[in-house]
């Protein structure tokens, strides 16, 4: 059945197949139900019929049928109960695959997840108590007009007896419905949107060391106490019976010794169980603390193995893990320093795929000017030292616009604008950005003149239109690109402001889209290699 649980339904008919799987999962939890029920029940009954001082009129009048009888209330209100504590998750399958299963999803989960705990609870806090008043019920009845005889004190044994058997059921219950719930979260957290997936509302957190310290009080202390009370009745009713006059004197110190053991027991059972149970919640909590950092951006956290339980081997896959997460970081960052961060998080996210498609951006294509004659003086490593802090003092601006670095081809700068993110406002993005470099440029020649070194002066072309976008290059070295005229053109363009006397000018394209953005005055019609007709260009002034 679990199998089952845990498949994915079948294509054919998907919406009774969801069905089916909730009232699979209902079925279930009613055999497991079932199924205690009837250990429990048995279990006490061999405990009624040789741990218990009763007649034998008596046990066979309650086992026969009263016992039977006072447990119909309880059977049918436990069934009940189950399906209305299942009803949120049947409800969700019932919906699958309609639109209207992603607003019942939460709930499903938040009930998947807490149903565990609502079992244990209904087994504690209604069969429990309804089986006692029943039992009690149909044994008064029985002791008016069938003379069934019992005590007081013997009706203390059969809540007793309750009691141990239903904390037992409580226990077994909560972790076979925890067990047969996990097959089917998978399918409801599917449909729960992902923001909430991890922070479901209205779940009741049930931490490990109190589920331990549970278990523990009931293998320990509910077996000593029930021990200590059903000897000392035993005890009190065979002195009756032989008819010892002294039996108070005999009972007193017995009961004293017995409590003693019975609360002596409890406490070191319940002592040694919070240490066990502290030392494995501990080893949970550090994992999970560990995690929660690594989740805030600390991939370097490690644990400390101390154990040599099964924590140990978590904590060294959690420590390896945490190595990989180092080197992928220290993979990206390099890779990051190569190519523009947002084209590595792409390729890290979905792998590289070559190919290209047609988009329409903006370019700009800057270039310094007289490089040639400045570089001959200068030596290798002189000439690598100015375009590092030249292209350190001209990305930002262009990086906080959104573009695209595609290359530095020596002296020169590529950027994109709207690939490979796309971007509506490409061209007022790209326009921004070249006066953002222009005021780079100028405390950069401040700082440089500080130092005794020369200025600088650059001329930056920009044009908007269609271009190919994507990856070219062979299957073992590849490079992310633009390719087409509109990135020839801004070239060209950049080529005319020696010529024009400005330091950016903007094609007409690129113009009409950011003139709303930036000043800028209209240049007489240029001729550019590779174009039939001059074109228009515009020379982007200072701002007032």
């Amino acid at each position: 059945m679990t199998e089952a649980l845990a498949a994915t339904p079948e294509k054919t008919d998907p919406a009774r197949a969801w069905d089916d799987l909730g009232r699979l999962l209902h079925r279930r939890l009613i055999l497991i139900y079932l199924t205690a029920s009837i250990a429990a029940t048995g279990t006490g009954a061999l405990f009624f019929l040789f741990g218990l001082d009763f007649s034998a009129y008596q046990k066979q009048l309650v086992l026969g049928l009263l016992a039977p009888l006072a447990a119909l209330p309880q059977v049918f209100a436990d069934i009940s109960v189950i399906g209305r504590h299942v009803a949120p998750i049947r409800a969700f399958f019932a919906a699958l695959p309609g639109p209207s299963a992603r607003s019942l999803a939460a709930p499903a989960l938040a009930r998947a997840l807490n149903l565990p705990l609502y079992t244990a609870a209904r087994v504690l806090f209604l069969h429990a108590p309804i089986l006692a008043v029943s039992l009690t019920v149909a044994c008064s009845l029985a002791n008016a007009w069938l003379g069934l005889g019992l005590a007081p004190w013997q009706f203390a044994l059969v809540y007793a007896t309750i009691v141990v058997f239903a904390s037992g059921h409580a226990i077994y219950e909560y972790l076979a419905v925890k067990s047969a719930v996990k097959p089917v979260l998978p399918h409801i957290r599917a449909h729960v949107d992902e923001a909430a997936r991890d922070e479901v509302p209205r779940v009741l957190p049930l931490k490990m060391r109190l589920q331990l310290l549970l278990v523990f009080a009931f293998v320990a202390c509910v077996p000593l106490a029930a021990l200590g009370f059903t000897v000392m009745l035993k005890l009190g009713r065979l002195l009756e019976r032989v008819g010892m006059h002294e039996a108070a004197s005999i009972e007193g110190p017995l009961e004293v010794w017995v409590l003693l053991l019975v609360v002596g027991g409890s406490s070191v059972a319940l002592f040694l169980a919070k240490m066990l149970s502290r030392d494995i919640a501990s080893s949970a909590e550090g994992l999970v603390e560990a995690m929660q950092r690594v989740e805030r951006g600390e991939v370097s956290a490690e644990l400390v193995v101390a154990s040599t339980d099964e924590f140990a081997e978590a904590y060294r896959g959690f420590n390896r893990m945490t190595h990989g997460l180092v080197e992928r970081e220290r993979l990206r960052d390099a890779f990051g320093r190569y190519v523009a961060p947002e084209l590595a998080e792409e390729v890290m996210k979905h792998g590289v795929s070559m190919g290209g498609s047609l988009v329409r951006a903006t370019v700009i294509f800057a270039d310094i000017r007289g490089f040639t004659s400045l570089s001959e003086a200068m030596s290798p490593v002189e000439v690598v030292s100015l375009l590092n802090r030249y292209f350190a003092a001209v990305s930002p601006p262009i990086r906080a616009e959104g573009g695209f670095i595609n290359k530095f081809g020596g002296d020169s700068l590529l950027a994109v604008f709207g690939a490979p993110v796309p971007a509506s406002d490409h061209a007022e993005r790209a326009a921004r950005a070249a006066l953002g470099v222009r005021t780079a440029l100028a405390r950069f020649n401040e700082r440089e003149v500080a130092e005794g070194r020369a200025v600088l002066r650059i001329g930056i072309g920009v044009h908007t239109g269609e271009m190919v976008a994507g990856s070219v290059g062979s299957p073992d070295r590849m490079e992310y690109t633009v390719i087409g005229d509109v990135v020839n053109v801004a070239a060209r363009i950049e080529g005319l402001t020696k010529e024009l006397g400005t330091d950016i000018l903007l094609s007409e394209a690129a113009y009409e889209r950011a003139k709303d953005i930036i000043p800028a005055q209209p240049m007489p019609k240029v001729a550019v290699r590779g174009k039939a007709e001059p074109i228009v260009v515009y020379a982007v002034v200072d701002p007032a």
